[in-house]
């Protein structure tokens, strides 16, 4: 079912919570959606940090403008939305359902959202239209141009200031979730991933009143359940010298970006522990209650968080087959291990 979007989102909030890749950031939501008035969204929110997002729009668009480039990147937004906007299935294209899911016309949203960027679109021709068509449509357009044949495309022109940028995408943030809000009757959503981790101040500003919190994991166990998933690094990682890529891959990720590290960034985001969440339970819902604010309200616990269930996943490394492994990155990795 598809509402209307034409009215706007009362007093929205968003609580961001962002990890590095098998650090139980997942955990961190559950426990959120036990708070009064709290809810969130299914699956990872990812518009802002991944390639071709709103990071990366505002970057070409604002920043690092060229008379092409903002063209190609809004079509590569564009195209990123519709991979967002579609369902998938067993024998489909990968798609994220955020039409089903938020109750919206998601392609029609981010399209408006574009419009309200754009100065004007024009018919237009450059040599990147040919970059990568095959052989035979670049032949075929070769011979239109000898003959006359117009080969221009639809193109965008745009060039917002940072402040128009970040008015119009707020915007755009708060209408693709009015509905969700309005039908789970919530005021404040819960975002996994939402914000990039390394770029805090700089996606932060496009959601209303937001609050991030930042969970980690003994580097150990993230190994550990890495391998079990198979994801991110894991191919990687049952090669002899997965330990080396592994601890370099483990400090990048942790390394304060260049636009963060001129703020004082810990006064904006909340940082945990996996393990705390768990074995210092009572103790990490007074720290998320102190910094969200006086109003919130733990009302319905261990309704989908229970420590208990999770602390299974603690200590995963101690079971590990190469134990050599283990040791290396708790020597080399010793300040971010747990210790109880």
């Amino acid at each position: 079912m598809i509402f209307p979007m034409d009215k706007p989102v009362i007093n929205p909030k968003y609580v961001s919570v962002s990890g590095y890749g098998y650090s139980g950031s997942g955990a961190c939501v559950d426990l959120l959606k036990e708070f009064e008035g709290f809810g969130a969204l299914q699956g990872e929110f990812r518009i802002a940090k991944d390639p071709h997002g709103l990071c990366e729009l505002e970057e070409l668009l604002v920043h690092n403008w060229d008379v092409i480039r903002h063209d190609i990147a809004i079509k590569d937004f564009l195209a990123y939305c519709e991979v967002l906007s579609r369902e998938t299935g067993l024998f489909s294209r990968v798609g994220k359902n955020f039409s089903k899911n938020l109750s919206i016309d998601f392609m029609s949203e981010s399209k408006s959202y574009i419009e309200k960027l754009t100065v004007m679109t024009y018919l237009g021709d450059t040599s990147l239209h040919r970059f990568y068509i095959s052989a035979y449509k670049n032949f075929f357009m070769k011979m239109r141009s000898k003959f006359g044949k117009s080969i221009a495309k639809p193109m965008y022109f745009s060039r917002p200031s940072e402040v128009e940028f970040v008015r119009e995408t707020k915007n755009y943030i708060n209408r693709l979730f009015q509905s969700y809000m309005d039908l789970e009757k919530i005021n404040t959503l819960v975002l996994d991933q939402a914000i990039p981790i390394t770029n805090i101040v700089g996606a932060s500003k496009y959601f209303e009143s937001v609050k991030m919190i930042i969970v980690d994991r003994d580097p150990r166990d993230i190994y550990a359940n890495m391998v079990r998933g198979k994801g991110l690094l894991a191919p990687e990682l049952s090669n002899k010298d997965s330990a080396t890529k592994y601890i370099q891959w483990h400090k990048q990720l942790r390394r304060i970006s260049v636009r963060d590290s001129g703020t004082d960034i810990d006064k904006y985001v909340l940082r945990l522990s996996f393990e705390d969440l768990v074995f210092k339970y009572d103790n990490s819902v007074e720290k998320i209650i102190k910094f969200l604010g006086c109003d919130a309200q733990h009302n319905n616990k261990n309704k989908f968080f229970i420590p208990e269930s999770s602390a299974k996943n603690i200590g995963l490394w101690k079971n590990y087959p190469d134990q050599s492994v283990m040791n290396r990155i708790g020597k080399e990795l010793n300040s971010y291990c747990y210790v109880k």
